[in-house]
């Protein structure tokens, strides 16, 4: 059964741009090495640009400890975490309905 899993949290201003490459270097790992995750969208709000959001769809158990295990999410902790304002708000959702497109890039 697919698991979704989402992270808020909000970091200091000085760090934004540092914060944006290390999500681009983890779903830029994600796309190349975890087929386990089925979606991947990580946001930054426009009106509070410290925020960020972040919504990943695994295929399963399996995919997430694979994630959760990978050298790419062992940078984004160790390079984010220090970076932000508080903890990281963690939430586990079941899926009601979904679509994607598997031919669409930003």
């Amino acid at each position: 059964m697919p698991i979704c899993i989402t992270a808020r949290y909000q970091v200091r201003p000085e760090f934004s741009k540092e914060c944006k490459k290390v999500i681009k270097d983890l779903v830029d790992y994600v796309k190349e090495n975890e087929p386990g995750i089925l979606f991947y969208l990580a946001r930054q709000d426009m009106l509070d640009p410290m925020s960020f959001h972040h919504t990943i769809i695994f295929k399963d158990e399996a995919a997430l400890a694979t994630h959760q295990n990978s050298p790419a999410s062992k940078r984004f902790v160790d390079t984010l975490y220090p970076k932000t304002v508080e903890p990281l708000d963690f939430g586990e959702h079941n899926i009601i309905a979904f679509k994607s497109s598997d031919d669409h890039t930003l």
